[in-house]
């Protein structure tokens, strides 16, 4: 069984951080950009000239207007093919998994994997970007797994499952939330809970992550840019 991330990419400059933050994870990474994005040429540009083995790109069609970054997976699902005891999850272009994160995946056996997300501590103000909340979302139960409380990153599912459902490419605001709700209407014994594995979200956002003693973990560190 590998483990796939697939990550809706435009934030270059955080390619060589992401890289240096994900390798040692044992995972396969699909950062997905469009015709008009750059992932190939960023990587060169900073010394990752030779394609390494657990990182492979996908360019798909530009997005047409209106249309969020979420439609880049659903053209994963039609340019690849999908393995269906592989797990595939989804992580955006300024986010990060905790520390043995996938050491934990990698012992389960369930169909639809979900669990929880720190959002740091401030909410930073910052022209142009949206204001999402510092608030923990932690999944423990059928009742967390709702629009507006889950975010893309806070589930990951096996193959059988990726390849049957797609996002709302026009819906910008719930639409990683109504597609968890549909695996938890759909699938409701496939699914195992696991509230005490995090994720960070916007983790490379500054001034996001501004505190270490807020952690809810000893092992968390402070974002670090490569």
């Amino acid at each position: 069984m590998d483990i796939h991330v697939l990550t809706p990419f435009y934030r270059d400059y955080l390619a060589p951080t992401l890289i240096h933050y994900l390798e040692p994870m044992g995972i396969i990474w699909h950062p997905i950009v469009t015709v008009e994005e750059r992932w190939p040429t960023v990587a060169q540009a900073k010394g990752h000239k030779k394609q390494k083995y657990w990182i492979h790109p996908l360019v798909v069609p530009k997005l047409a207007p209106g249309m969020n970054a979420f439609k880049k997976i659903n053209d994963f699902i039609e340019m690849r093919h999908i393995v269906d005891d592989d797990y595939y999850g989804f992580m955006c272009d300024d986010n990060m998994y905790s520390p043995n994160f996938f050491d934990v995946i990698r012992q389960q056996t369930a169909k639809i994997l979900m669990f929880s997300m720190y959002r740091g501590d401030t909410v930073p103000d910052r022209k142009g970007e949206v204001p999402h909340h510092a608030t923990t979302l932690r999944i423990a139960e059928p009742w967390d797994v709702r629009h507006g409380n889950i975010d893309i990153m806070q589930y990951i599912i096996k193959g059988e499952i990726f390849r049957k459902y797609r996002f709302d490419v026009y819906d910008h605001a719930y639409s990683d939330g109504h597609y968890a709700e549909r695996l938890k209407f759909q699938h409701p014994d496939d699914i195992q809970f696991l509230p005490n594995l995090y994720c960070f979200f916007n983790y490379f956002q500054p001034g996001r992550y501004t505190d270490p003693s807020k952690f809810l973990d000893p092992t968390w560190k402070m974002p670090k840019f490569v």
